[in-house]
Protein backbone atom coordinates (compact mmCIF):
# COMPACT_ATOMS: atom_id res chain seq x y z
CA UNK A 1 0.00 0.00 0.00
CA UNK A 2 1.39 2.96 -1.18
CA UNK A 3 0.40 6.37 0.09
CA UNK A 4 1.02 9.75 -2.13
CA UNK A 5 1.03 13.08 -0.29
CA UNK A 6 0.95 16.30 -2.43
CA UNK A 7 2.13 19.49 -0.89
CA UNK A 8 4.74 17.62 1.70
CA UNK A 9 7.36 20.52 2.22
CA UNK A 10 4.37 22.06 3.93
CA UNK A 11 3.41 22.45 8.02
CA UNK A 12 0.99 19.60 7.47
CA UNK A 13 2.18 17.70 4.57
CA UNK A 14 6.21 17.25 6.43
CA UNK A 15 4.25 15.93 9.90
CA UNK A 16 1.94 14.24 7.85
CA UNK A 17 4.79 12.22 5.97
CA UNK A 18 6.91 11.78 9.07
CA UNK A 19 3.74 10.05 10.81
CA UNK A 20 3.00 7.62 7.73
CA UNK A 21 7.05 6.35 7.90
CA UNK A 22 6.58 5.98 11.53
CA UNK A 23 3.58 3.52 11.24
CA UNK A 24 5.47 1.57 8.97
CA UNK A 25 3.41 3.08 5.51
CA UNK A 26 5.63 3.47 2.78
CA UNK A 27 5.02 6.94 1.62
CA UNK A 28 5.95 9.52 -1.26
CA UNK A 29 6.30 12.88 -0.26
CA UNK A 30 5.65 15.33 -3.39
CA UNK A 31 6.29 18.76 -3.40
CA UNK A 32 7.93 21.51 -5.46
CA UNK A 33 10.58 21.78 -3.42
CA UNK A 34 13.60 19.58 -1.98
CA UNK A 35 12.06 17.67 1.64
CA UNK A 36 13.94 15.98 3.85
CA UNK A 37 12.61 12.23 3.21
CA UNK A 38 14.50 9.51 1.18
CA UNK A 39 12.87 8.58 -2.29
CA UNK A 40 10.68 12.13 -2.40
CA UNK A 41 9.57 14.07 -5.82
CA UNK A 42 10.07 17.12 -6.86
CA UNK A 43 7.58 18.34 -9.34
CA UNK A 44 7.45 21.85 -10.95
CA UNK A 45 3.37 21.16 -11.09
CA UNK A 46 1.28 18.65 -9.30
CA UNK A 47 0.04 17.41 -12.28
CA UNK A 48 3.08 14.95 -12.54
CA UNK A 49 1.98 13.78 -9.34
CA UNK A 50 2.61 10.19 -10.12
CA UNK A 51 0.43 6.75 -9.23
CA UNK A 52 -0.14 5.46 -6.07
CA UNK A 53 -2.53 3.56 -3.74
CA UNK A 54 -3.87 6.49 -2.33
CA UNK A 55 -3.57 10.39 -2.39
CA UNK A 56 -3.85 12.27 0.36
CA UNK A 57 -3.89 16.09 -1.75
CA UNK A 58 -2.45 18.77 0.62
CA UNK A 59 -1.29 21.08 -2.29
CA UNK A 60 -3.07 24.18 -2.44
CA UNK A 61 -2.72 27.76 -1.11
CA UNK A 62 -3.14 27.84 2.37
CA UNK A 63 -3.30 31.27 2.24
CA UNK A 64 -6.80 33.26 1.72
CA UNK A 65 -5.88 36.59 1.26
CA UNK A 66 -3.20 35.08 -1.20
CA UNK A 67 -5.90 32.80 -3.30
CA UNK A 68 -8.19 35.77 -3.42
CA UNK A 69 -5.94 38.00 -5.36
CA UNK A 70 -5.27 35.10 -7.58
CA UNK A 71 -8.67 35.55 -8.64
CA UNK A 72 -10.64 33.17 -11.22
CA UNK A 73 -7.57 31.70 -12.55
CA UNK A 74 -6.48 30.56 -9.42
CA UNK A 75 -9.57 28.37 -8.66
CA UNK A 76 -9.76 26.89 -11.92
CA UNK A 77 -6.30 25.92 -11.51
CA UNK A 78 -7.18 23.94 -8.78
CA UNK A 79 -9.84 22.58 -10.42
CA UNK A 80 -8.08 21.38 -13.48
CA UNK A 81 -5.80 19.48 -10.97
CA UNK A 82 -8.13 17.83 -9.02
CA UNK A 83 -9.74 16.29 -12.91
CA UNK A 84 -6.35 15.34 -13.10
CA UNK A 85 -5.47 13.62 -9.97
CA UNK A 86 -8.72 11.77 -9.64
CA UNK A 87 -7.64 10.16 -13.38
CA UNK A 88 -5.07 8.05 -12.10
CA UNK A 89 -7.24 6.39 -10.69
CA UNK A 90 -6.15 6.11 -6.74
CA UNK A 91 -8.32 3.61 -4.69
CA UNK A 92 -8.72 6.42 -2.43
CA UNK A 93 -8.58 10.06 -2.06
CA UNK A 94 -8.58 12.35 0.69
CA UNK A 95 -8.78 15.85 -0.08
CA UNK A 96 -7.83 18.56 2.93
CA UNK A 97 -10.65 21.56 2.08
CA UNK A 98 -11.21 24.09 5.25
CA UNK A 99 -14.63 24.71 7.65
CA UNK A 100 -14.41 28.16 6.01
CA UNK A 101 -16.50 26.49 3.76
CA UNK A 102 -19.73 26.88 6.31
CA UNK A 103 -18.94 30.89 6.27
CA UNK A 104 -18.79 32.36 9.89
CA UNK A 105 -22.49 33.41 10.88
CA UNK A 106 -23.62 30.35 12.47
CA UNK A 107 -24.68 30.19 16.05
CA UNK A 108 -24.64 26.11 16.20
CA UNK A 109 -21.72 23.39 15.88
CA UNK A 110 -21.62 23.02 11.91
CA UNK A 111 -22.28 19.27 10.80
CA UNK A 112 -21.08 18.13 7.14
CA UNK A 113 -24.36 18.06 5.79
CA UNK A 114 -25.04 21.62 6.45
CA UNK A 115 -25.43 23.62 3.64
CA UNK A 116 -22.34 25.35 1.76
CA UNK A 117 -21.27 29.30 1.82
CA UNK A 118 -19.48 30.45 -0.24
CA UNK A 119 -18.30 34.49 -0.13
CA UNK A 120 -14.86 34.27 -2.17
CA UNK A 121 -12.67 32.82 -4.66
CA UNK A 122 -11.00 30.91 -1.89
CA UNK A 123 -14.12 29.34 -0.74
CA UNK A 124 -15.06 28.31 -3.91
CA UNK A 125 -12.08 26.66 -4.96
CA UNK A 126 -12.47 24.47 -2.09
CA UNK A 127 -16.22 23.65 -2.75
CA UNK A 128 -15.70 23.08 -6.25
CA UNK A 129 -12.84 20.42 -5.35
CA UNK A 130 -14.70 19.55 -3.17
CA UNK A 131 -17.71 18.43 -5.64
CA UNK A 132 -15.04 16.78 -7.65
CA UNK A 133 -13.82 14.56 -5.29
CA UNK A 134 -17.09 13.57 -4.03
CA UNK A 135 -18.36 12.32 -7.07
CA UNK A 136 -15.26 9.90 -7.13
CA UNK A 137 -16.20 8.37 -3.59
CA UNK A 138 -13.31 10.59 -2.32
CA UNK A 139 -12.53 11.38 1.86
CA UNK A 140 -12.91 15.28 2.51
CA UNK A 141 -11.34 16.86 5.07
CA UNK A 142 -12.56 20.02 6.38
CA UNK A 143 -9.72 21.73 8.37
CA UNK A 144 -10.16 24.03 11.02
CA UNK A 145 -7.01 26.31 12.28
CA UNK A 146 -4.52 23.84 12.67
CA UNK A 147 -1.50 25.22 14.80
CA UNK A 148 1.53 23.70 16.28
CA UNK A 149 5.63 24.23 16.38
CA UNK A 150 6.55 25.36 13.33
CA UNK A 151 3.71 26.96 11.98
CA UNK A 152 2.75 30.10 9.64
CA UNK A 153 3.79 32.84 11.38
CA UNK A 154 0.95 34.46 8.80
CA UNK A 155 -1.89 33.72 11.51
CA UNK A 156 -3.78 35.11 14.66
CA UNK A 157 -2.04 32.48 16.74
CA UNK A 158 1.57 32.92 15.88
CA UNK A 159 0.94 36.86 16.19
CA UNK A 160 -0.35 36.32 19.68
CA UNK A 161 2.69 33.89 21.12
CA UNK A 162 5.23 36.24 19.61
CA UNK A 163 4.01 38.81 21.95
CA UNK A 164 5.11 37.00 24.98
CA UNK A 165 6.18 37.45 27.15
CA UNK A 166 4.72 41.06 27.64
CA UNK A 167 4.92 43.77 29.99
CA UNK A 168 1.94 45.94 28.87
CA UNK A 169 -0.30 44.45 26.24
CA UNK A 170 -1.16 42.05 23.43
CA UNK A 171 -2.90 43.59 20.62
CA UNK A 172 -5.15 41.73 18.21
CA UNK A 173 -7.39 43.01 15.15
CA UNK A 174 -10.30 41.70 17.12
CA UNK A 175 -11.35 39.72 19.88
CA UNK A 176 -14.67 38.91 18.98
CA UNK A 177 -14.52 35.90 16.13
CA UNK A 178 -15.04 32.52 17.26
CA UNK A 179 -12.73 29.60 16.03
CA UNK A 180 -11.50 26.12 16.58
CA UNK A 181 -7.83 25.08 17.18
CA UNK A 182 -6.75 21.92 16.49
CA UNK A 183 -3.09 20.61 17.42
CA UNK A 184 -0.96 19.29 14.29
CA UNK A 185 -0.41 15.69 15.89
CA UNK A 186 -4.35 15.67 16.08
CA UNK A 187 -4.97 16.98 12.60
CA UNK A 188 -2.35 14.37 11.37
CA UNK A 189 -3.95 11.36 13.22
CA UNK A 190 -7.06 12.09 11.22
CA UNK A 191 -5.72 12.23 7.73
CA UNK A 192 -3.53 9.31 8.23
CA UNK A 193 -7.11 7.08 9.87
CA UNK A 194 -9.19 8.62 6.81
CA UNK A 195 -6.04 7.41 4.39
CA UNK A 196 -6.16 3.81 6.03
CA UNK A 197 -10.04 4.11 6.73
CA UNK A 198 -12.89 2.55 4.74
CA UNK A 199 -15.34 5.30 5.11
CA UNK A 200 -16.03 8.00 2.73
CA UNK A 201 -17.79 11.51 2.18
CA UNK A 202 -17.31 14.70 3.75
CA UNK A 203 -15.84 15.25 8.01
CA UNK A 204 -14.75 17.97 10.22
CA UNK A 205 -11.07 17.60 11.31
CA UNK A 206 -11.38 19.82 14.32
CA UNK A 207 -10.71 20.24 18.38
CA UNK A 208 -14.64 20.12 18.93
CA UNK A 209 -13.79 23.45 21.15
CA UNK A 210 -14.16 26.81 19.59
CA UNK A 211 -12.87 29.75 21.77
CA UNK A 212 -12.95 33.51 20.82
CA UNK A 213 -10.18 35.57 20.06
CA UNK A 214 -10.41 37.21 23.42
CA UNK A 215 -10.33 33.20 24.89
CA UNK A 216 -7.32 32.33 23.25
CA UNK A 217 -5.26 35.49 24.55
CA UNK A 218 -6.58 35.35 28.10
CA UNK A 219 -5.36 31.51 28.35
CA UNK A 220 -2.14 32.23 26.61
CA UNK A 221 -2.00 35.06 29.24
CA UNK A 222 -2.63 32.56 32.79
CA UNK A 223 -0.43 29.93 30.81
CA UNK A 224 2.37 32.10 30.50
CA UNK A 225 2.26 34.01 33.63
CA UNK A 226 1.71 37.51 32.39
CA UNK A 227 -2.06 37.44 33.17
CA UNK A 228 -1.10 40.01 36.11
CA UNK A 229 1.08 42.65 34.04
CA UNK A 230 -0.23 42.53 30.53
CA UNK A 231 -3.95 43.20 29.20
CA UNK A 232 -5.56 43.18 25.94
CA UNK A 233 -5.52 45.41 23.30
CA UNK A 234 -8.25 45.55 20.18
CA UNK A 235 -6.88 47.89 17.78
CA UNK A 236 -9.82 47.25 15.45
CA UNK A 237 -12.66 46.45 17.09
CA UNK A 238 -15.97 45.20 15.58
CA UNK A 239 -19.30 44.49 17.07
CA UNK A 240 -19.87 42.35 13.72
CA UNK A 241 -20.68 38.20 14.87
CA UNK A 242 -18.32 35.73 13.58
CA UNK A 243 -18.07 32.23 14.57
CA UNK A 244 -16.95 28.91 13.26
CA UNK A 245 -17.62 25.57 15.23
CA UNK A 246 -17.59 22.35 14.40
CA UNK A 247 -18.94 19.16 15.64
CA UNK A 248 -16.39 16.22 15.04
CA UNK A 249 -18.60 13.46 16.53
CA UNK A 250 -19.01 11.60 12.56
CA UNK A 251 -15.50 11.85 12.64
CA UNK A 252 -14.83 10.22 15.72
CA UNK A 253 -17.52 7.33 14.81
CA UNK A 254 -16.08 6.85 11.05
CA UNK A 255 -12.46 6.68 11.91
CA UNK A 256 -12.25 5.74 15.45
CA UNK A 257 -10.39 9.39 16.50
CA UNK A 258 -10.44 11.81 19.11
CA UNK A 259 -8.34 14.86 19.22
CA UNK A 260 -5.46 14.64 22.47
CA UNK A 261 -4.24 17.98 22.77
CA UNK A 262 -6.23 20.16 25.18
CA UNK A 263 -5.74 24.06 24.01
CA UNK A 264 -3.85 25.26 27.71
CA UNK A 265 -0.89 22.20 26.64
CA UNK A 266 -0.53 22.81 23.08
CA UNK A 267 -0.08 26.65 24.32
CA UNK A 268 2.37 25.39 26.99
CA UNK A 269 4.62 23.34 23.58
CA UNK A 270 4.30 26.53 21.60
CA UNK A 271 5.82 28.46 24.47
CA UNK A 272 8.46 25.88 25.29
CA UNK A 273 9.42 26.28 21.16
CA UNK A 274 10.36 29.76 20.40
Amino acid sequence: MKVIVTGASGFIGNKLVKELLRRGVEALAVARRPVEFVDSLVVDNYFDTPNGDILIHLAENPNRAQVNKMGDSYANEASTLAKALISKDYQRIVFASSVVIYGDKGKSLHKPADPAFVDDIYSQSKLDCELLFKKCNGVIARMSNVYGVGMSTENVFSKIIKQVPCTNEIKVWNDKPIRDFLWIDDAVDALVKMALGKARGIYNVASGRAVSIKELVNTVLITSGCDKKCNLSVTKPSDEYSSIMLDISDTSNSFNWTPKMKLEDGIKQLLNNR
